[in-house]
């Protein structure tokens, strides 16, 4: 099973919960990146391999990932699980997201969404899954 594999099965999942799926395919590594509600609710990193330090990314998946599966930095927490924990990480997501919109309320969740979309331009490389 490869990054592209465990996409395929993530994906789906996510549409449907309801999740605003957008994908990104790194053009000099295996690695897959996805951001969920125009990044509100965070972004997943699909990979074979580790990551940068300086890059920050709430939800990994690592093959064969051997490791503490949560690592704090500062006030960034990130999670980490292997290819076979989909259903863990989608238990986790969901978690994050109804903790956001319990903080936040829905409507400034969606208005967050609105605003990512609006002004980062990362939405201009990563595609919007349908």
């Amino acid at each position: 099973m490869n990054g592209t594999d465990i996409v395929n099965i993530l994906v789906p999942k996510l549409l449907d919960m309801n999740f605003i799926v957008h994908r990104y395919n790194s053009h000099s590594t295996s690695s897959i990146y996805l951001k969920l509600d125009y990044g509100v609710c965070c972004g997943i990193r699909i990979a074979d391999h580790p990551g940068k330090k300086k890059y920050h990314y709430r939800f990994n998946v690592f093959k064969d990932y051997k490791g503490d599966k949560v690592i704090k930095r500062g006030n960034l927490i990130s999670y980490f699980f292997t290819f076979e924990e989909i259903p863990q990480l989608l238990e986790k997501i969901k978690i994050e997201r109804d903790i956001k919109i319990e903080k936040y309320g829905i409507d400034n969740y969606k208005e967050y969404m609105d605003k990512n979309l609006k002004e980062n331009d990362l939405f201009t490389r990563f595609k919007m899954v349908v």
